[in-house]
């Protein structure tokens, strides 16, 4: 089974490591890694550790359309993501399928918003 950490819209689940594929981004030191904005709120899911942030789909083809974000490969011991309102979560070094989160209704299923 794998680790799956959420915090609001968001789903992070901690994948096999792999190399960085697709398009590939970098944060500077002490410049926060936003993995997703609120939609509603305006607020932000980010990372204030050096992290690196790629988007492949290849690697996402399990994931129904409209819901990858991209993946998040922590390198240091661990990096929280933080958002202004929802407690932060602490990743352990890895790498993360990072998508949102749907809520199912009885008769359909709805992304969340933040």
């Amino acid at each position: 089974m794998r680790e799956i950490f959420a915090q609001g819209d968001l789903l992070l689940e901690r994948v096999t490591d792999t190399a960085p594929s697709g398009t590939v981004t970098e944060n500077l030191d002490g410049v926060a890694m936003v993995l997703a904005e609120g939609e509603e709120s305006g607020h932000r899911h980010a990372i204030a550790e050096r992290v690196t942030m790629f988007r492949d789909e290849n690697l996402a083809a399990d994931i129904p359309a409209g819901l990858y974000i991209g993946h998040v490969q922590v390198a240091s011991p661990s990096a929280r993501v933080t958002h202004e309102e929802h407690a932060p979560i602490t990743l352990p070094r890895g790498t993360y399928r990072v998508r949102r989160q749907r809520e199912l209704g009885p008769k359909d299923a709805r992304v969340l918003a933040d």
